[in-house]
């Protein structure tokens, strides 16, 4: 069955500690710790606060590469001030939490000790000590403890961050450090992901579940509950302290359309220290016909960005996913829409190239195709409709969404302009390309072309050349606060011209929006409207193209209604032209053009038809 959009994350109480001794999500800075330079590079720890966004705020951050100095070798050290165990007693662990900023540039090597010195010395020498290569985490913090229990009853004692034997990746965070006496037993009911809107059939319950104990669990009894009947099983896992598992119920709620179910899931072990973080309620609906899901997928980059032709190649391979929306947003470059630029960082944090889809998943642009298979199922609540009207100055872009389910919050309707074929004859359009001479392997012909591409040579697609009214969320009231099931609501964007646009290569992009977290609902785009066109008919033709995927010969089936002049261009990721069938003047009738792709390196090709003065282009996948 397919899935919804957004899992029901319903966060719970954090966990009971018997006695916290030190605790600081470094929100009033660095104060309580020591930061030492011992590499002598000028850089140490700092308070960050680029990861807004993933809900952590302040966080102390260490670099091992920085824009202005390059690639680092970072021996930097933060320890805190003394802390008092001299009254601790039983299961003492310190905990902490880590993410390398750029997941791309992830393999940050950092130790952590706990000592009764500052000295670091005898930090260095402590046997309660911690290593790790933190790695690619998703993008997602990640819990760590220590336990220090040999210590309690110790007196003062001090914690160590030690960021080194590293080059060349980028940051390291660390946020929410602290000591405490942990239960022996505490399992926490983190999120309940079955979706809130379904189809008929069998619907499982899922969830997480954390460790907040001392003690590993070997086993948990999940019980759901709906209409005052319980299901309850035993669940055998190996959850560590402070690790999490994924569950999923063995009985499944089975659904009907037009139902309305109240659903309640608990999580419990013996000797549960803190029964107040065990339970979760969400609300199923199940409705008859599911809207088609849009992906988008958005990519930043810039012509400065030696790397960014990955980006280039990546988007015109999603292509051929009809149901995934590319935009390039362009960063420091004559290409550039300052808003977008700014505001899309908050959703895909890190460097150049980057990638993301639906402003919730994020990673490099060559991780497209799995983002978009992993949000391609889910559910969507409401379906999106986008028109367009020519206005002379102006474009007003209508944007409407159909919802299948009740609504209540900060949801708004957004509107973006794409362009293919964009190019200038100004220096910065020229690319860098990193790629040059094949020293880094194939990037869709990109290892043939020169470091920088000449601007004369280029052409960009899929770039964004206008974010209406400069909101990446949308209008605030674009949307009312309370939206019912089956209603359709709609909002107009005007948005001016820009002098260069060229109509036969627009797209029109509209999105509904959950403004509180960012993430992208649901999508859809279309082309320009030909509204006040007489004879529109006269000039109407049919094109299809068979097959795509192609890889020895593809067949584009052309049929005209009446006499036309008839022309047919293809052209490359860089905007060259591989294929062309002049013009000539054609009988009404149906027409097919063979093309031997067996000399086209694969990638995504644009077939441009014109007939009279009406133009379609479609894309033509080689493999």
């Amino acid at each position: 069955m397919k899935k919804m959009l957004l899992p029901v994350a319903i966060f719970m109480s954090s966990a009971i500690y018997a006695q916290t001794y030190f605790e600081d999500d470094f929100s009033g800075g660095l104060g309580a710790w020591t930061v030492l330079d011992e590499d002598g590079d000028g850089m140490e720890w700092v308070i960050a606060d680029y990861a807004a966004g993933d809900g952590h705020g302040n966080v102390a951050a260490s670099a091992s590469w920085d824009a202005g100095a390059g690639a680092l070798t970072p021996d930097n050290v933060m320890v805190s001030e003394s802390i008092d165990l001299s009254g601790a007693a039983g299961d003492v662990y310190l905990t902490w939490q880590v993410k390398a900023q750029d997941q791309d540039w992830a393999d940050e090597n950092y130790s952590v000790y706990v000592a009764t010195s500052d000295d670091l010395m005898d930090l260095y020498a402590s046997p309660l000590s911690f290593n790790e290569v933190i790695g690619a985490t998703g993008g997602v913090y990640q819990s760590r403890l220590l336990d220090v229990s040999d210590l309690a009853g110790e007196g003062a004692v001090y914690i160590a961050f030690r960021h080194h034997d590293v080059s060349d990746m980028f940051r390291l965070n660390i946020d929410d450090v602290m000591i405490a006496t942990l239960p022996a037993n505490d399992i926490e009911l983190l999120s309940v992901s079955t979706y809130p809107v379904t189809e008929p059939g069998d619907v499982e319950i899922t969830g997480t579940v954390k460790n907040n104990g001392a003690e590993p669990i070997t086993s948990f009894d999940l019980v759901w509950t709906e209409g005052g009947v319980p299901h309850m099983e035993t669940i055998t896992a190996d959850i560590a302290p402070f690790a999490t598992y994924a569950f999923t119920h063995s009985t499944a709620l089975t659904a009907t359309s037009g139902s309305v179910y109240e659903v309640s899931v608990c999580a419990s072990v013996a000797d549960d220290a803190d029964l107040e973080n065990n339970c979760a309620d969400v609300t199923i609906t199940c409705v008859e016909e599911i809207p088609e899901k849009f992906v988008v997928g958005e990519e930043k980059t810039g012509t400065w960005c030696g790397w960014c032709p990955r980006g280039t190649v990546a988007l015109e391979g999603m292509e051929s996913e009809d149901n995934f929306i590319g935009i390039a947003v362009h960063n420091g470059d004559p290409m550039t829409i300052a808003s977008y630029d700014t505001g899309i960082n908050t959703y895909v944090p890190g460097g150049y190239p980057g990638a993301g889809v639906d402003r919730v998943i994020d990673g490099d642009p060559s991780d497209f195709e799995a983002m978009f298979n992993e949000r391609k199922d889910m559910i969507p609540l409401a379906s999106i409709d986008v028109s367009v009207v020519d206005a002379g100055d102006d474009y007003e872009v209508t944007v409407s969404a159909t919802f299948i389910a009740d609504l209540s919050g900060d949801y708004r309707l957004a509107s973006v302009i794409t362009h293919d074929r964009v190019a200038g004859s100004a220096s910065g359009y020229a690319q860098v390309n990193y790629y040059s001479g094949g020293d880094y392997g194939e990037m869709g012909g990109y290892e043939d072309l020169p470091n920088p591409v000449p601007a004369a040579d280029m052409v960009y697609n899929h770039v964004a050349v206008a974010l209406a009214n400069d909101q990446i969320l949308g209008d605030a009231g674009s949307l009312p606060a309370d939206i019912s099931a089956g209603t359709t609501e709609s909002y107009t964007y005007t948005i001016p011209k820009g002098a260069d646009w060229s109509s036969d290569w627009l797209h029109f992009i509209g999105m509904l929006i959950d403004a509180s977290t960012g993430e992208i609902i649901n999508a859809g785009q279309t082309h320009l409207e030909y509204t006040g066109i007489e004879n529109l008919d006269q000039n109407e033709f049919n094109i299809s193209l068979y097959p795509n995927p192609a890889n020895e010969i593809a067949q584009l089936k052309l049929t005209i209604e009446e006499e036309s002049n008839v022309s047919v261009e293809i052209y490359n990721n860089i905007g060259e032209v591989v294929f062309v069938n002049q013009a000539q003047n054609l009988a009404g009738g149906e027409y097919i053009y063979t093309v031997d792709v067996n000399d086209f390196a694969p990638g995504i090709y644009v077939v441009r038809t014109t007939a009279n003065e009406t133009v379609k282009t479609v894309k033509l996948s080689v493999q």
